[in-house]
């Protein structure tokens, strides 16, 4: 066996081991590994710090900084607020329409920054409605998640998985074309929220919430109790709203590449003052831009050494023999186990070189392998350490490690029906 395959492997197979043991910060594992790949003379320079110049970061970067201005214009304490007063005194009502603003709000801003703008609201609303956290944030999670799936802005994972489908000549992949798995996802949801979340959610108060917000919008939420009138949008917000549409609409059209919308678009919420560098530069995620950035390396470390088609020709020889969809069930699997270890856009971009390989062993389509993937990565609901998502809301909810897997469990079988009946109809093999 070629060493560089080797010494791949064993790289990936240590940080896989290093995400999961939690000791080291993920970015410095990732970042780790990439340096490995380097000192090794599996990757050479350029190869190795490829990733952080990759268009999947500098998008990703782009769209932190949009949905920090969103949060930043009162967008979403304003949705909040109205929220609120419409759903009055029925608790089922309010889960749904929490659920449901989240669900619209991640294909939008992002999982991470719905989530952060949601969380504060979510949390004024607990407070008002005598409501215990823990029956909310879960929820709140879920459903950005599930959301995510309806646009390519949704989460990371979308966005390195449309690169992918581009780069196997499947594409381009449409920006909405995610909701065809999406919608159904996110209905289902909030369905089993409903029927199983009061009793498979513990009712349970943190000690300390910390709250992350860039705005006052825990504040500006709590008057929509009484009797106040919902407060009016400002200028700010309108324009917010603009760039917003310009951005889905050049994505939509693929006017421009999504790395150069997305900038262009976040640029302009600088200049129309909507928000302000500093800001800008104290908000975005860098970690997970960081970590996404230095994974990549990997990813090219196993397509460029050939470890990717071994891997496939494995995968191939073991259950390629029960056709293309057992493969694609299997690739789902894979993923969606390893995402509730370490990062689910690790997990993928470790797993996406194996699927374009095991396609081209079955000679079928790359596009549902891909999918396969990129839906089993996003299938991150059994443990809070999944995502940043999950992340956010755990102390603010007052969970327990053990929380999230009861309601997770069925969301996830949920997630895996809706990936194995929909993709092969929607892309076949």
């Amino acid at each position: 066996m070629n060493p560089h395959i080797v010494i791949t492997l064993a790289t990936i197979v240590l940080a896989m081991v290093l995400f999961v043991w939690n000791r080291a910060p993920a970015v410095i594992v990732a970042v780790g590994t990439a340096l490995a790949l380097y000192l090794t003379g599996v990757l050479t320079l350029r190869e190795t710090l490829s990733g952080f110049g990759d268009p999947v970061v500098i998008l990703l970067v782009a769209l932190f900084s949009i949905a920090v201005a969103l949060e930043e214009s009162g967008v979403a304490a304003w949705a909040g607020q109205l929220l609120l007063r419409h759903t009055g005194g029925n608790a089922t009502w309010r889960l749904v329409a929490i659920m449901g603003l989240a669900a619209v709000f991640s294909p939008l801003m992002g999982m991470n920054g719905a989530v952060v703008a949601m969380v504060p609201i979510v949390a004024a609303i607990a407070v008002h409605t005598v409501t215990a956290p823990s029956k909310l944030m879960i929820p709140l999670a879920f459903a950005c998640t599930a959301g995510a799936n309806l646009s390519l802005l949704g989460s990371p994972v979308n966005v390195v998985a449309a690169e992918r489908i581009d780069l196997a000549g499947a594409g381009p992949f449409g920006f909405f074309a995610w909701a065809l798995v999406g919608i159904p996802q996110v209905i289902g949801t909030i369905v089993i929220v409903v029927l199983l979340g009061d009793r498979l959610l513990p009712t349970r108060r943190p000690l300390a919430v910390d709250i992350p917000t860039t705005t006052a919008s825990f504040e500006a939420v709590a008057p929509a109790a009484s009797e106040v009138p919902v407060a009016r949008l400002g200028v700010r917000a309108y324009l917010s709203l603009a760039v917003l549409a310009l951005l889905i609409g050049l994505l939509a059209f693929n006017v421009v590449p999504p790395a150069i919308a997305a900038a262009s678009c976040a640029v302009l919420m600088v200049l129309l003052r909507v928000v302000s560098v500093p800001v800008l530069a104290r908000s975005v995620d860098w970690s997970t831009c960081i970590l996404i950035g230095a994974m990549i390396a990997p990813a090219v470390a196993m397509s460029k050494t050939g470890a990717a088609s071994l891997l496939g020709d494995r995968v191939v020889d073991g259950i390629g023999g029960l056709g293309p969809y057992a493969v694609f069930i299997g690739l789902f699997l894979v993923t969606a186990v390893l995402s509730q270890f370490i990062s689910n856009t690790s997990s993928a971009l470790v797993m996406l070189p194996i699927a374009v390989a095991t396609a081209g062993d079955l000679h079928v389509a790359a596009l549902p392998m891909i999918l396969g993937v990129a839906l089993g990565a996003s299938t991150s609901f059994v443990v809070p350490v999944a995502n940043a998502v999950t992340l956010s809301v755990y102390a603010p909810g007052g969970y327990h490690f053990g929380d999230f897997w009861r309601l997770g469990s069925v969301v996830s079988a949920w997630a895996f029906v809706v990936a194995v009946v929909v993709v092969p109809i929607a892309w076949p093999f």
